[in-house]
């Protein structure tokens, strides 16, 4: 199986959730600002911005996209 994350809505395919988080943080100015408005701590915001640790399910649906689980035949 493979983890993807896909838009929500109609936004356009090229959804890597550092670059969104990137996106966000500039737009609303600061990390903190964005991890108030999602409800998660900074530091999470930070991890996930400099590849530390992977975007969980809250903060890809804050950006607008889904954690999908797609099977792949044949591969093992």
């Amino acid at each position: 199986m493979i983890t993807t994350a896909q838009p929500v809505s109609g936004r356009p395919a090229a959804s890597d959730p550092r670059e969104l988080l990137r996106e966000a943080i500039d737009r609303e100015g600061s990390a903190a600002a964005v991890a108030r408005r999602m409800g998660l701590s900074t530091a999470y915001i930070q991890d996930v911005r400099h590849g530390r640790r992977p975007a969980g399910d809250r903060l890809l649906a804050g950006l607008g996209l889904e954690r999908r689980i797609v099977p792949v035949e044949g591969g093992r």
